[in-house]
Order: structure tokens, then C-alpha cells, then sequence
């Protein structure tokens, strides 16, 4: 009995601190939970108890099958437990602490978990990337292209026995501007060190660039260029073309043209042709050779080009002092008179432009207008139909006086003139004067000369104004035999006295030794007028009688002397019948 109240008394006492511990509690949970029940929070709390309870306390509890402990002995053995976790609570940090540290270690795991992974990903990727990067050294990438020659992932060994059956077969077509031809490589002479190419491409290919060059494009055609020859291409183009020139219109340069019309010099625009650039059809048949391009289309620019276009200021420049020198307007006069006139128009035949943009006279046709001038003015010998002061109308022909023009030199003045722009008189320049030009064909001395008529046997000397001063009967040379020589001439001379000498004979004597009082010759020294004692009678038809003279003009002493006393040298004697 003593036993069992003493039992009963711990019970209870264990009973009062369970309640009390069960206050404490309920006073936390209250605290931490808000407005919740007392007996909810208690409940709450008595479970946490229980599940915090050590695994041996827990192992302790009745299992089936047996029976149960006493509950004075339940609670004495739970006090002790009871009272550890008072003491393990009190311990206890706030439950918000408890749940950041329990959120550090889910993180912790997940990151741990995270690096795994990583690890496990960059180890696959430097595998693949490593295993990329051997591959390409040693193979081309995806996508790549020569031509039209599909290289991609091909080792150099097998791009080149590629590019070379590619080569071997290869043919291509040439149209466009006149040309339609087909040409074989063997034709073209193509060759390609297919090896140097493929080497020479993966040689420039990146490897270790390979994670992004694969998704390019990659067309390295431009490789063939060092490689590839055609040594036959130019002659079979060249060939060709020259077919299509044989037909085809040629290129006009623009140019510099003088316009008659307007009397101005203008510029022609340039004409395009259809003519072909041998040298630009074989760079374009080759440009499309180097990319095995089996469709060659020429282009507009194959064509010859005009090699000047108007816009040139070289051109421009050229054509404005080219109108400089057609401003000049030049009369030329031969003796005062006028001779010829040199405009624009005439300026437009002389003046040309070089390709080298010179401006320069024309030589040729200066050359032919100044021919022109002096045929035209050269009276020398010419005919002139003049009549005399008595009214007696003459032609004649021959001689040595007249006008002779000096071609050279009145190009030279035509040059200089229009340079200078000369407006106004040039007098053309001659080798030899008269005294008295009016125009070709017509009387060109003066009033003052001598007239000879053969025909009447008779002589006159005319003043400077026309009048008739002396006369006199004559007796030329023999007829037929020694005849005096007609046309114009000038006295040379005059000596008084002398002997006249003929021509030296065989025997070496001279034909003749005549002595003359007066001597006024105007052929030479051998022909002139002379006092001839030796004639019993001058005029009437003795010259054709056989007493002729040997061409000079036989006068009376008398009428010799007189003659010597009004003539002067570079008087005109005029011979004629």
C-alpha cells in the first residue's frame, strides 16, 4: 500500500510539471502562432514532443502483442524525456532562423548538383570542340564551294581528283555582242595544279573557328586563279573576234570638224561601234574560265570604245584655238592688187586637229592653195593678150619678165597671218616682180616698153604715159633659120661700144666677131638690140631674104643711138609677130 501511495504521488507530481511544461508551451506556440487555441497550439506542441522523442523512447513504446507499462511508470519514464526537450526548446532558435539555414542547404545541394552538370556539359563540349577542330585540319568545311564544285567536308585528296575530272570535262559558251562560240578546255589549253589549289584553300581555313564557320557560306573559287592557265585561250578568242570585226561597225572618236556653213569649227560626239575588244573578250572569257563558268555572257563593255569623247577637255580646249585662228581674214595682193582672200573658210581646209590635241596647219593643203596662187600669178613666160597704144591687138607668150611667186615663203605668211589673226592686206611674197600686174592673161608692165612686131619688121618705145617716143625699122632673125626670140623680157643692160661674139665652132673660132657701137640686150648677154652697120636696109621681108640676123634685133646706127639714150635697164621689150 505504502508502495502504491508512493507511486501515486510521483505520478501526480510528474502529472503537475507536465502540466506546467504543457503551459510553457502552450504560451510559445501561442507567441509564434498568433490567435490559435490554446488546445490546437497544445496539441501542436505535445506532437512535436512526441516526434522529437530519441529513437529509444520511441522504441519503448508497447508493441503488439504485449502488454502496456503501468502509467505511473509511462509518465515516470517520460519525465526525463519530457524535461530534455524543455531544456533542448529553450535551446532551440527562432523556427524563421531554422528555415533559412534549411534553405541554404537546398541551394547548397542544387548548386553542387548544377556544378555536376556543368562539369559534365564543358567536359562534352571540349570533346566535340576538340574533335571539330582535327576534323577541319585536315578536311573542308560544310558549305564550301569551288565553282561549282562541292568541296564540303572533302579532304584535300579528294577536292583535287574533283576539281581535275570537273577540268577535264569542262566546256563553255561565249555569247553576246556578235559572239556565239563553244570552246573545250583542251581548245583553251586549260590546265589547273588542282593539289596547290585544295591545299592552298585548307592551308587558309581556320580550324579552330570551326563552331561558327560551319553555318557560312564559304566560296573559294578565287583559289583557282593562281592555279589555272589557259595558254591557247587569247588565239582562239582573238580569232573569233576577228570574225565578228570583219562585219562589225567601228568606234568614231569625237573630234574636231570645221562646219562651212557657219564658217565655225565644232565638236562631233563620239559614235559607239559594235566592234570587240580582243583583249576584253579574252579577260572576260577567262575571269569566267577561272570560275568554270559555262555560260559567258559578254558584256556591252567588250566593245572597242571610242578612245576621245566629246566632253574631253583636251578636246574643248583644241576646238576653241582652232576658232581663234578662223577669226583672221586676209586679202592677199600681188603688186597692190587683189590677189586672193583667206576667211574662215578657206582656214577650215588648212587647220586640223592631231589625236595628240595639237592644233596645226594642214601642209598639204597649204601646199595646194599656194600652188594654186602662184599658177594663177606666175606670169613668167605665161600668155598675155594686151592691146598696143596704136589700137593693134597682140597675144604673145615667152620671156623672162613677169611675176613669179614664192611658194614657200607665201605659205609661211599665210601661217603667220592667220596666227595673228590678221584682218587686212598681205602682199604675197614673190622671187620675181614687174612693174605692172592687173590680172592673170592681161598686160602686166606698164605703159612704158618696147614692142618688137616680128611680123611688121618694125620697133616702138612707149612712155610712162602710153606715148609713142621712138620707132625705128628693124630686121630680125633669119626666118627659120635663127629666129628672134618672142615674148616678154626686161633690158638687162647696156654697154656702148662692144664686139659681139658668137658661138665657139669645131675648129674652136667663134662663128662670128661683130663690133657695135650699141649694145642693149634683153635675153641674157646674147640676144638684144644693136646698131647694124652691115645692113644696106632695114624692115620690109629681108629677115626671110637671108638677111637675117642670128636672133638680135638689127636697128640703123641712128636710130640705135637714139633708142640707147631713153632706154634703161629693166625696160620691158616686148617681142611678138
Amino acid at each position: 500500500m505504502a508502495r502504491h501511495s508512493k507511486g501515486k504521488h510521483i505520478a501526480q507530481k510528474a502529472s503537475i510539471k507536465r502540466k506546467a511544461h504543457k503551459a510553457a508551451l502552450d504560451e510559445k506556440v501561442k507567441e509564434e502562432t498568433g490567435d490559435q487555441p490554446a488546445e490546437q497550439a497544445g496539441m501542436a506542441s505535445s506532437a512535436d514532443a512526441v516526434q522529437q522523442l530519441p529513437a529509444k523512447e520511441k522504441a519503448s513504446q508497447p508493441k503488439h502483442g504485449k502488454p502496456a507499462p503501468s502509467e505511473d511508470v509511462a509518465a515516470s519514464e517520460a519525465l526525463p524525456a519530457l524535461g530534455s526537450m524543455d531544456e533542448a526548446q529553450a535551446s532551440v532558435v527562432p523556427a524563421g532562423t531554422a528555415s533559412h539555414a534549411e534553405e541554404k542547404k537546398r541551394k547548397n545541394r542544387i548548386a553542387k548538383r548544377a556544378g555536376i552538370v556543368a562539369s559534365i556539359v564543358i567536359g562534352f563540349l571540349a570533346v566535340v570542340y576538340l574533335g571539330g577542330a582535327a576534323l577541319f585540319a585536315t578536311h573542308f568545311f560544310p558549305n564550301t564551294t569551288i565553282a561549282d564544285v562541292d568541296i564540303s567536308l572533302d579532304s584535300p585528296a579528294q577536292a583535287a581528283s574533283e576539281l581535275d575530272d570537273t577540268v577535264g570535262s569542262f566546256s563553255f559558251k561565249v555569247k553576246g555582242q556578235g559572239m556565239n562560240l563553244t570552246v573545250s578546255s583542251d581548245q583553251a589549253g586549260m590546265k589547273m595544279d588542282s593539289t596547290a589549289v585544295a591545299d592552298g584553300v585548307l592551308a587558309r581555313q581556320v580550324p579552330w573557328e570551326w563552331p561558327v564557320r560551319v553555318f557560312e557560306e564559304h566560296d573559294v573559287t578565287a583559289a583557282v586563279a593562281d592555279a589555272m592557265s589557259a595558254s591557247t585561250l587569247s588565239d582562239v578568242i582573238e580569232h573569233a573576234v576577228a570574225e565578228v570585226n570583219a562585219t562589225a561597225e567601228a568606234p568614231v572618236d569625237a573630234a574636231v570638224i570645221f562646219k562651212e556653213d557657219v564658217g565655225k569649227f565644232y565638236i562631233t560626239p563620239e559614235i559607239e561601234g559594235t566592234m570587240l575588244d580582243p583583249q576584253k573578250v579574252v579577260e572576260q572569257c577567262m575571269e569566267g574560265v577561272l570560275s568554270l563558268n559555262g555560260d559567258i555572257i559578254l558584256k556591252k563593255d567588250a566593245r572597242l570604245d571610242p578612245k576621245v569623247l566629246k566632253e574631253d577637255q583636251r578636246l574643248v580646249d583644241a576646238c576653241a584655238k582652232a576658232n581663234q585662228l578662223a577669226r583672221a581674214d586676209i586679202t592677199f595682193t600681188l603688186d597692190g592688187n587683189r590677189a586672193a582672200n583667206v576667211n574662215a573658210t578657206t582656214i577650215g581646209t588648212w587647220v586640223t586637229v592631231t589625236p595628240e590635241f595639237e592644233v596645226l596647219f594642214n601642209n598639204d593643203e597649204l601646199t595646194v592653195w599656194a600652188e594654186e596662187i602662184s599658177q594663177q600669178f606666175d606670169t613668167v613666160g605665161s600668155e598675155r593678150t594686151y592691146v598696143r597704144p596704136d589700137g593693134k591687138e597682140v597675144t604673145v607668150s615667152g620671156g623672162s619678165y613677169g611675176w613669179k611667186v614664192d611658194s614657200e615663203a607665201l605659205e609661211a605668211a599665210a601661217i603667220e597671218a592667220v596666227q595673228n589673226g590678221t584682218i587686212g592686206n598681205v602682199e604675197i611674197p614673190v622671187v620675181q616682180s614687174g612693174n605692172g600686174f592687173t590680172k592673170l592673161g592681161a598686160q602686166d608692165w606698164g605703159a612704158r616698153y618696147v614692142d618688137v612686131d616680128l611680123s611688121e619688121q618694125h620697133a616702138y618705145f612707149y612712155d610712162e604715159t602710153g606715148a609713142l617716143v621712138w620707132e625705128s625699122d628693124i630686121v630680125s632673125g633669119a626666118k627659120g633659120k635663127t629666129d628672134s626670140p618672142t615674148g616678154v623680157y626686161t633690158l638687162n643692160h647696156k654697154q656702148s661700144p662692144t664686139v659681139l661674139i658668137g658661138e665657139m665652132t669645131s675648129e674652136g673660132t667663134p662663128e662670128y666677131e661683130s663690133k657695135v657701137t650699141y649694145w642693149m640686150p634683153f635675153k641674157g648677154n646674147s640676144v638684144g638690140l644693136h646698131d647694124a652697120s652691115w645692113q644696106s636696109a632695114f624692115g620690109g621681108d629681108r629677115y626671110a631674104s637671108g638677111y637675117g640676123s642670128h636672133g638680135c634685133i638689127n636697128l640703123p646706127t641712128d636710130a640705135a643711138g637714139e633708142l640707147y639714150e631713153i632706154i634703161t635697164p629693166g625696160d620691158v621689150v616686148v617681142v611678138h609677130y
